[in-house]
């Protein structure tokens, strides 16, 4: 990897970890479109980014490293979504993830920095790519959906009796 790829894929994950961090703070309409389209979103992209990646190899360490990654990334998103703040509005029921949320997001980075320096020198290049963040991400971003998908049919259901 060269120096400019490396700061277009920081830049990349620094808007990404910055844009959620600011809207997890955020009250915002819980519209269920709107929470599976940044997750599927980031999942094509990450794919994309890992499918150009043809000759980096897959190793036990590599395997061992991303299931780890994940099995992490969305029990944060689990946790992350049983945290969330749920409330009537106008608009319909509101979510937000609040600070609490944010400081499991960055444990959620420090696992991501320490598996990076493990695979490293391991020689597991693959969980360093940034198809494999932005998969871990969308991961996480699925696990906190289902979270408040099904919260939100609840607070539909207390409702509606």
């Amino acid at each position: 990897m060269n120096m400019q790829n490396a700061v277009v894929e920081g830049l990349v994950i620094v808007v990404v970890v910055g844009w959620i961090m600011y809207r997890q703070t955020r009250w915002s309409v819980l519209d269920p479109q709107r929470l599976w389209r940044g997750p599927i979103i980031l999942a094509v992209v990450g794919g994309v980014q890992l499918k150009s990646m043809a000759d980096i190899q897959i190793n036990a360490v590599a395997i061992v490293m991303l299931a780890i990654t994940a099995v992490v990334s969305v029990g944060v998103g689990l946790a992350m979504g049983s945290l969330s703040e749920l409330r009537w509005a106008q608009d319909g029921i509101e979510a937000r993830t609040g600070w609490l949320g944010s400081v499991l997001w960055l444990v959620l980075l420090v696992v991501r920095i320490g598996m990076d320096v493990v695979a490293h020198i391991e020689g597991a290049a693959v969980v360093t790519s940034v198809g494999v963040i932005l998969l871990v991400v969308a991961l996480n971003r699925v696990g906190r959906g289902l979270v408040l998908a099904r919260r939100a049919e609840q607070m539909h259901l207390v409702a509606a009796h």
